[in-house]
């Protein structure tokens, strides 16, 4: 997972160790608040506002109970609003006033605002804000009705959870529908804090079972604590609310229910503490006729990464082929001595691949295009949406192209003006850094917008190597998808590169039915479709062995 998509979680975990006493949560207390600063402009803030049922017991000891002290009230509800930056990492408080249901409530820490309210209230909330420059948001939040854990693996006391089982899980819920959504959390210590971290984000059932895969892919690759613990169920509800002059707003609206249970078993951790063989990493080299072509592809664990049979439209977000090296110079020098003279002569060669006419890139292009759907749909009969659909909406206006300053391209084309969108220096990724929530990533507007399961992103950059003239692929591929619940996302349905050797461009001609068949064999671009179809078969064939079909069939 690449930086830009941990960021969200940098956050979470910059506010579990507020209020907390030990040198390491001081630390974490010094670095949250260096992240937070004051605004008066709510266009620049993402809001994430919460009114949650049925708080647990203070028992649980959480960073939650550590941050709120003694203010801690079991059984009651609470209603709180946070401020994200949209741009860079950290939070904001807000100069100005924060209301809820008519009271002021003063800032606890780090952009957090909360109110305690009666467990029988669910009436809806009022969150109000003014800032000194006159800017004003107001919008109303309300809970979903409760949820309730009758019984776990069977028994409704002296409750166990054994990490290397199914879990089933009875439950009470009023007024589902095939939409409802709730998530499975255990109690995990991450640097000595006591943390719900979520297993799994699932449709809702009375009485649903759920693979033991679920716990080796948590949010936050760390394992539940063994012994005494405590399950957490969450019944949510998220209203992506637009609200005039503010950036970003995500409405919550959750009902909790907390049990103690025992857990045994083991999940496998590497040294560093966290679980082992966390997602899918594939390198493979295949064969080709006079080459090969290399395989890496990697992909989140099961909370962050889909498996492709889970999608079934997508979008062509990005594809875009790069011709670098084309223009290639040597210098060598060599140096003799006669009469005591010494003479240095420098030669230079200078290699330049043949220039093509556009009409050349664009039928390639084209073609490649039409390979790429083919191999969609015939693995996993994918649909493409028309890319005119893309191109014309709103968030797709708003996405930048991704430019690599350290690589100079002779050659650039698109496919039918598709912006370059995948990052391929550090520079690029961090430019991309913001702390607001998953669902107001441009990605995710952009995903929403289209009706689409996800986006497919590729560019194929060709270079020339020295020792000849061909193109040498190598293809860089990211299939992304829509958040998973409202605190993890993009999630991921592949990612990686396909790289190999071109050929060379006399037996290109040689083997071209068409003087437009050139670059396709110089870039052995059937090779590589061919290798993508492989890395398909070889990442499916990990998603069925860890679990991720039979986890995402349960969303």
């Amino acid at each position: 997972m690449t930086l830009k998509y941990k960021i969200y979680s940098i956050i979470l975990v910059a506010l579990l160790v507020v209020g907390c006493g030990s040198v390491m949560k001081q630390v974490g207390q010094l670095t949250a608040n260096l992240l937070t600063s004051k605004t008066s402009d709510l266009s620049v803030v993402s809001i994430s506002a919460g009114f949650v049922r049925n708080m647990y017991s203070a028992d649980v000891k959480t960073f939650e109970v550590e941050y709120l002290g003694e203010n801690w009230r079991e059984g009651a509800n609470l209603v709180s609003v946070s401020f994200l930056k949209r741009d860079g990492v950290g939070m904001y408080t807000i100069d100005g006033k924060v209301f809820i249901d008519g009271t002021e409530i003063p800032h606890t820490a780090n952009g957090f605002y909360g109110k305690w309210i009666d467990k029988n209230d669910i009436s809806p909330k009022t969150i109000r804000i003014e800032t000194v420059s006159g800017q004003v948001a107001e919008f109303s939040i309300t809970p979903p009705p409760l949820i309730e854990i009758v019984s776990v693996n069977g028994k409704k006391s002296g409750m166990e959870i054994d990490l290397n089982s199914d879990l089933r899980l009875k439950m009470k819920s009023p007024q589902h529908d095939k939409n409802t959504e709730f998530s499975v959390s255990l109690v995990t210590k991450v640097m000595g804090i006591n943390s719900f971290i979520e297993s799994g984000i699932f449709k809702y059932k009375d009485d649903i079972t759920l693979p033991a895969e679920i716990w080796k892919n948590p949010i936050t690759p760390v394992p539940a604590t063994s012994g005494a613990n405590w399950l957490k169920v969450e019944r949510f509800d998220t209203n992506l609310k637009v609200i005039k002059g503010v950036g970003a707003s995500q409405i919550i609206g959750a009902s909790i229910d907390v049990v103690p249970v025992s857990i045994k078993g083991e999940v496998e951790t590497a040294f560093t503490g966290v679980v082992k063989d966390n997602g899918i990493n594939i390198e493979e080299t295949i064969a080709i006729k006079n080459g090969e072509m290399k395989v890496k592809m990697n992909k989140p664990n099961a909370f962050y990464g889909r498996p492709m049979s889970s999608g079934k439209t997508f979008a062509l977000a990005s594809f875009t082929v790069r011709g670098t090296k084309l223009k290639q110079s040597k210098t060598d020098s060599s140096s003799s001595t006669l009469g005591g003279v010494k003479t240095t002569t420098t030669t230079t060669s200078t290699r330049t691949f043949p220039t093509l006419p556009d009409a050349f890139w664009d039928s390639y292009i084209d073609g490649l295009y039409v390979d790429l759907e083919k191999v969609l749909k015939s693995q996993y009969n994918i649909k493409l949406i028309p890319v005119e659909n893309v191109l014309r909406a709103p968030s797709y206006q708003k996405l930048e192209a991704v430019t690599d300053e350290n690589t100079i391209v002779e050659v650039e084309k698109s496919y039918k003006g598709t912006k370059n969108l995948i990052p391929t220096s550090f520079s690029s990724i961090v430019g991309n850094i913001s702390s607001t929530f998953a669902s107001d990533r441009v990605d995710a507007h952009l995903i929403r917008e289209l009706g689409v399961d996800g986006l497919i992103s590729v560019t194929i950059d060709l270079a020339m190597p020295w020792n000849t003239f061909t193109l040498s692929p190598v293809m860089s591929i990211q299939i992304s998808g829509a958040p998973n619940g409202y605190k993890a996302g993009p999630t991921i349905f592949h990612q990686g590169t396909i790289s190999g050797t071109g050929m060379p461009l006399d037996e290109a001609k040689m083997n071209a039915a068409t003087m437009m068949d050139i670059l396709p064999e110089v870039t052995r671009q059937k090779e590589l479709m061919e290798a993508l179809t492989q890395s398909f078969k070889m990442m499916e064939k990990k998603e069925n062995e860890l679990g991720y079909d039979a986890i995402w069939a349960l969303k």
